[in-house]
């Protein structure tokens, strides 16, 4: 990852399971638990601007944020690794948002080992990732906002004297790389992203 200790954080509801793994990952000398949070609102609200290297979160606190992938909810945190926190059934559609999984059951060297072999196998993947196309091009966020807006594909290529086939091609790139594919998650995407405010929805 990055010289020095890896430096991870814990989302995780139980402050059972939070201490257990924060006494576990401190005991190996590569590691470094930056901090704890009980759940999703708690790291956002004060991480300070720190970007962690892990961050280990039980899927179960990202549940109501379902028309989401994680790194549209950390969008500032492309650089870290997500790994899961399971100790339950976890679908593996939602998995497929994780750079790998932990599992609570395991023994403390297999856990310790996997988040090895977690970071190991990625390392270099934040160059491949954002080498290319992650940030939106000026053209895709007036696109967006237009959706956003409650514009139908043939009306926003009549705004933009482009092609539907253009605009279906636009919404596909948006959704790729922000992983999010509902109008409605759009329309949030946007507002929380400053590109539209609630005032310029259509009711």
């Amino acid at each position: 990852m990055i010289p020095g200790k890896c430096k991870i954080v814990i989302i995780e509801p139980s402050p059972v399971v939070r201490q257990g793994l924060r006494v576990l990952i401190d005991e190996q000398p590569e590691f470094a638990v930056w901090n704890l949070y009980c759940d999703l609102q708690s790291f956002q609200e004060n991480h300070a601007g720190f970007v962690p290297d892990v961050i280990l979160i039980n899927p179960g606190v990202i549940d109501f944020h379902k028309q989401f992938s994680i790194r549209t909810l950390f969008t500032d945190y492309f650089k870290s690794l997500f790994v899961a926190i399971l100790y339950k059934y976890v679908n593996h559609q939602t998995l497929t948002d994780f750079n790998g999984v932990l599992d609570i059951y395991d023994d403390e060297q297999t856990m310790i080992g996997k988040l090895h072999e977690i970071i190991k196998t990625n390392q270099g993947r934040e160059n491949r990732d954002n080498d290319n196309n992650r940030d939106l091009s000026e053209r895709e966020k007036e696109i967006l906002t237009s959706v956003a807006q409650g514009l139908t594909n043939k009306e926003i290529a009549d705004q933009y004297h482009i092609s539907v086939h253009t605009v279906v091609s636009h919404r596909k790139n948006i959704t790729r790389k922000i992983g999010v594919k509902t109008v409605s998650g759009l329309t949030v995407y946007a507002i929380l992203n400053n590109l539209i405010s609630q005032e310029d929805l259509i009711l």
